[in-house]
Parts: C-alpha cells; structure tokens; sequence
C-alpha cells in the first residue's frame, strides 16, 4: 500500500517537473495534511501555519523543475516549509507564551489528551524531530538530512522529547 502511494507520488512528480499543473496540484493535496502538521509544530498562530503552507506550495511550484530525484519530493517540500516556517517566526511581531507556561504542576490532565496537546509541551526541536519521526515516519538520518543538523543530535532530541512526556505525564514513572 506504501509503496502505490510513493510510486504515485512519484509519478505525479515527474510529470509535475514537466510543467503539469494538475499534477502538481495533486501532488499538493496529498500531502497539505502533513505540511499543516509540521508547519503546526513550529508556528502557532492559525494564520501563520496556513501562510507559511501556502508560501511553501507557491516556492514549490515555482522550483519543481529542478528536483533531480522524484523520490525527494516530499523531503525537499519538508525543507521549503521549515525555512519557510523559521522566516515567519522570527519575523513575527507577537511574542507567544509558551503554552508550558500557562499549566500549573496541579493541573490534572485528561486521559484523552491531543497529541498535539502533548507535543506542544515540548521545544521547538523536539517537536520537530518527533513529528518528523513518528509522523512522518523519516529515519533519524533522513531526519538530520533535512534539518541540516548531526543526526545523533536528532536521536537525542527524540530520546529527551520521549523522556519529557513521560515524565510529565507518568507522574515521574519510568
């Protein structure tokens, strides 16, 4: 099944690279869910995860011509939209609370609690790399491809960010 939708995607690449609009319009539409998760990671503000999406779709389209390898596709978008993400952040003129900040060490949680409740307790790398880890299913070597950042590096951001959750949310219990 994994292998129809990469092979799909594939497809619509190349034909994408050669000036298909529709293709490229497909291919945008399989993947706004994961761009709109990890642009969430980074950004809070509604407005500001859907501009940074909309800005990574029309740079994308604009440089689809130049992917050399249709299997890097999704990679690549990943890489437009975390720049793309990072800009908007520091120039944002609204300096946002940590939303760690607003809970009290009392607070009780419910059981049900949103992943993104949950990963949004964590920093901004940790976010990343677990969203990109366990959503988006990238290896922690692809993963440090991306970010541009020692992949050890990434292995430990996972580890803390597992840690923290467990911690905060195990009451302390291992």
């Amino acid at each position: 099944m994994e292998d129809k939708k990469e092979n799909e995607i594939k497809e619509l690449v190349y034909k994408a690279k050669r000036g298909d609009k529709e293709a490229f319009t497909s291919l945008i539409l399989k993947l706004e869910d994961d761009l709109y998760k990890i642009a969430r990671a980074r950004l809070n503000s509604e407005e500001e995860i859907l501009d940074a999406v909309q800005e990574t779709m029309i740079s994308a389209y604009k440089s689809v011509h130049k992917i050399r390898n249709e299997d890097y596709f999704k990679t690549w978008i990943i890489k437009i939209l975390i720049n793309k993400c990072n800009d908007i952040y520091k120039n944002r003129k609204i300096i946002s609370m940590p939303l760690n900040n607003d809970i009290e060490s009392n607070t009780i949680f419910d059981e049900n609690l949103t992943f993104e409740f949950i990963i949004n307790q964590l920093n901004y790398d940790e976010r990343i790399a677990i969203i990109l880890h366990y959503l988006e299913g990238y290896t922690t070597k692809e993963i440090s491809k991306i970010l541009k950042t020692n992949e050890n590096t990434i292995k430990s951001r996972i580890f803390r960010a597992k840690e923290k959750i467990k911690m905060q949310y195990k009451g302390g219990v291992q």
